[in-house]
């Protein structure tokens, strides 16, 4: 891909899944341009053309003119790859950071299991803050 060429990242603050995506082309080093369409009509009117009337986002827009709507972690590494990009895998700040639902969720249920003395609550907490490590590095 050239270098002047971004691929174009279409989200909402909002979106659980804006993180991963961002989080994945940064450590790519993918120039990309985010378009928050909450704030863009004319961003949001694209989006629902590319997505059948759907405002499904993320949506990433290729310079070669293909898109990606809500990729997972694996396709957005394949079409990365296909692309030229090496994507290393996350650190774990990385992945707690790229995740914030299930790192906030899991941390708060691991220290209210902490105060309140109940394993199971801090079992879940463990289990949520791993999955949201084991998530990001597929």
């Amino acid at each position: 891909m050239n270098s002047t060429e971004k691929v174009i990242m279409y989200g909402t603050p909002t979106c659980p899944m804006v993180p991963p995506v961002r989080g994945m082309l940064e450590r790519a080093q993918a120039p990309f341009a985010y378009v928050n369409i909450a704030e863009d009509p004319e961003s949001r009117g694209k989006v629902m053309a590319i997505n059948n009337g759907n405002a499904s986002v993320p949506t990433l827009v290729f310079p070669d003119g293909s898109t990606l709507t809500e990729p997972s972690t694996a396709v957005l590494r394949q079409k990365l790859e296909s692309l030229g990009y090496k994507v290393p895998q996350p650190n774990l700040w990385q992945s707690l950071r790229d995740n914030p639902f299930y790192s906030i969720m899991g941390t708060a249920l691991f220290l209210f299991g902490l105060y309140d003395g109940n394993w199971v609550f801090m079992a879940l907490g463990v289990g949520m803050m791993a999955f949201a490590v084991v998530s990001s590095r597929r």
